[in-house]
């Protein structure tokens, strides 16, 4: 599998009111964060360490008890005892709650907040960890709590675990999933992750997947909204950066960690990327709205395909007709012979029309087919790719290898939409 990305000029904007994330145009060229917005982290990690952080130790067992339901293994609850201690610097990775497959943008999220963590230690910071944090709740931020993948026709699946009957989930998922040559080995992963926690679910299978130095996982709160609660946890772990939640250059938000735009990224795959050429369309007009359906599919067709064939045709039957006057001066009169040409031709032309009639409509019919599925591809449900698309959906089509092509191609400092084309070697 061949990776390569373009850089498109949208970004991911918010509303005020309901924070739904959107794309739109860049309002300036500039799209990669400039060197002085790691000064804010800098500035930060110097404030938190002036003020001394530990947990009470009930509350420090309450979520060492949590994460060992997650994994047992020794290095995460140690960087949770590095955070809760106040011994190092978490980069916060807000996740949806309650929801156990994880989706694309909250991937692209952890990406981000691992090649943060990876920089500011380069920084000499100190001790950086990347915080797991299912934070979000369905309906907040406009989030719809979808986790889809798509199957071979085009049509959405929502395979978003959200409780209950595991055995049931894993039954209905084997028959969900498009079969390909990773469907075992991805179900496989799944089953042996599996837990009634949805929470637990989702961080299970973003450790499996995402087992970098310096991660773990903090346990969801049950009350308030993400902006409180980050604000309450702010002033009792060292917390640097939260991915997904802004620009560092805005400067450093009052009782908050600095911001740190996620990684915005729509994956194009072969298919896709073919009836973009076929349309002669570029991705960040479909992404932005810009493409209007009903004229991509007319695009290359005439617009009267009648008149073109009738102006065709009375070319053809004057030319014969020029025929017939120059063989009258060389002394030939083929009266018969040219009528029989002009009838043919009338015919042959009559029939040629109602093909042609007919073809264009079949090709417009077509046309409207691929296009259709063009936008379910580029824009499922009328949303951003990155806000339904299940990570589920690319690991059984791609297998485990897509993640370490989708890191080593992406740009992380950069807050242009990033279109990532996927392709046969």
């Amino acid at each position: 599998m061949s990776y390569r990305v373009r850089k498109l000029p949208l970004t991911t904007t918010r509303d005020a009111q309901s924070r739904g994330r959107t794309l739109a145009r860049l309002s300036r060229r500039r799209g990669k964060l400039p060197k002085s917005a790691y000064t804010n982290f800098q500035v930060m990690a110097r404030r938190l360490s002036r003020h001394p952080f530990k947990l009470d130790p009930a509350t420090e067992s309450e979520l060492q008890a949590r994460l060992r339901k997650v994994s047992k293994s020794r290095r995460y609850s140690e960087a949770l005892r590095t955070l809760t201690r106040g011994e190092g610097f978490a980069v916060v990775v807000p996740v949806l709650k309650g929801v156990g497959a994880p989706r694309l943008d909250e991937v692209l999220r952890l990406l981000a907040g691992l090649e943060l963590a990876r920089q500011l230690r380069n920084r000499r910071i100190g001790k950086v960890v990347t915080l797991i944090w299912p934070c979000i709740d369905i309906g907040e931020w406009d989030d719809a709590g979808v986790s889809a993948i798509m199957q071979r026709n085009g049509e959405l699946e929502d395979i978003g675990f959200r409780g209950g009957d595991v055995a049931r989930y894993l039954q209905m998922l084997r028959g969900t999933l498009p079969g390909t040559g990773f469907s075992s080995l991805l179900m496989d992963q799944i089953t042996r992750e599996a837990d009634e926690d949805p929470d637990v679910f989702k961080a299970r299978l973003l450790l499996r997947w995402f087992d970098d130095e310096g991660v773990t996982w903090l346990a969801p709160t049950t009350d308030g909204n993400f902006e409180s609660n980050l604000r309450v946890w702010f002033r009792r772990i060292p917390m640097v950066a939260a991915v997904g939640t802004g620009s560092p250059t805005g400067g450093i938000p009052p009782g908050e960690p600095v911001p740190f735009p996620g990684v915005s990224a729509t994956i194009i795959e072969g298919k896709v990327e073919s009836w973009l050429d076929k349309f002669a369309l570029q991705p960040e007009e479909v992404l932005a709205g810009e493409v209007r359906p009903d004229a991509a599919s007319h695009r290359h067709l005439p617009e009267d395909v009648p008149t073109v064939v009738n102006l065709a045709k009375e070319q053809v039957l004057g030319t014969i007709l020029r025929l017939e006057m120059g063989l009258e001066e060389l002394g030939f009169h083929p009266e018969s012979e040219i009528k029989k040409a002009l009838t043919n031709t009338d015919i042959g032309f009559d029939k040629l029309r109602q093909r042609a009639v007919s073809e264009a409509s079949r090709e417009v019919d077509t046309n409207a087919k691929q296009l259709s599925k063009l936008f379910r591809y580029m824009l499922p449900d009328g949303r951003p790719q990155q806000e339904v698309m299940s990570l589920l959906h690319y690991l059984d089509f791609y297998g485990p290898d897509f993640l370490d092509g989708l890191r080593d191609v992406l740009q992380f400092d950069d807050v242009r939409h990033q279109a990532v084309y996927l392709a046969e070697e």
